[in-house]
């Protein structure tokens, strides 16, 4: 599935150098976020209650999984494509702290150590290398049946016109989730919705090789299904009357947009596998 052949050619020793860093930043940030969300509160660069650290904590973890194959796998594919999935989230990111600066805890190294270097940095040096690998050739490239492109491209507009909405009107589209969420947190999820919504137009826009098609149904499977457990495992540890209500159906939606999402993943694994046995059967 992932091709070593010379026609798939090794990425700058730089990007890899890079993308290691990142690599344990996010990691480091989804266990925090996710497994120990009492104590990140105490180090985070904002203040991050329960429900919101799980949640992007999930997010993370989705993030790192793109992240870290590219890194094993450090070759133009599916580099590429993880690099304009890098490129949107944290611009994304980086906008949302731009309008929010004020919620940064400025005296906690988080925020001027790893945060604002970061989310400046990356978006920066992804651009730079997407541009100089605008010739780079797709190898061992599949075609994906029509059904499943109008599926993806579907997905994608819905998704990421949601996302793109939540920068402009975030307390708005998030008022039926199963927890208050607040201007800054709206906007730092825009990044969950729009980053995979760009990885499944691509995908269906083009014949993609295998292992980019692995990665998204990877990401859609992670970001689907973690931040369900995340709010679950959150909506334990905090007081009944901050607990979700089951009751409301706006919980159910919410639960139902994630668990689509996780459920298309899953296709999108399949598929992978799929393409990539019929290429090693020619």
């Amino acid at each position: 599935m992932f091709d070593k052949s010379p026609n798939n050619l090794p990425v700058p020793s730089f990007l890899r150098l890079v993308t290691g860093i990142e690599c344990c930043v996010v990691f480091t940030a989804a266990f925090l976020l996710f497994f120990l969300p009492d104590f990140a509160e105490t180090v985070w660069a904002w203040s991050i209650p329960p429900f919101n650290a799980r949640f992007v904590g999930a997010i993370y973890f989705a993030a790192y999984i793109p992240l870290i194959i590219f890194w094993l796998h450090p070759r133009w594919m599916p580099g590429r494509l993880v690099l304009w999935l890098i490129f949107v989230f944290t611009s994304l990111i980086m906008i949302a702290m731009l309008i929010h600066w004020d919620a940064f805890l400025w005296e906690r190294p988080a925020t001027y150590i790893v945060f604002w270097p970061l989310y400046i940095f990356l978006p920066v040096n992804s651009a730079i290398f997407l541009y100089q690998s605008r010739g780079v050739e797709i190898s061992n490239a599949t075609d994906i049946s029509r059904s499943w492109q109008i599926t993806l491209k579907a997905f994608a507009l819905l998704t990421g016109a949601y996302g793109l909405a939540l920068l402009f009107i975030p307390e708005l589209l998030t008022r039926f989730w199963p927890w208050t969420v607040d201007a800054f947190h709206a906007r730092i999820y825009a990044s969950a919705f729009v980053t995979p919504a760009v990885g499944a137009w691509i995908i269906a826009s083009r014949r993609s090789a295998a292992s980019e098609i692995l990665i998204i149904g990877l990401n859609l499977l992670a970001g689907g299904i973690l931040p369900i457990l995340g709010i679950l495992l959150a909506n334990t540890s905090v007081p009944p009357e901050r607990q979700i209500d089951f009751n409301n159906p706006g919980t159910w939606v919410f639960l139902l947009i994630f668990l689509m999402t996780g459920i298309m993943g899953m296709m999108q694994i399949m598929l992978a596998f799929q393409n990539s046995n019929k290429l090693e059967n020619k």
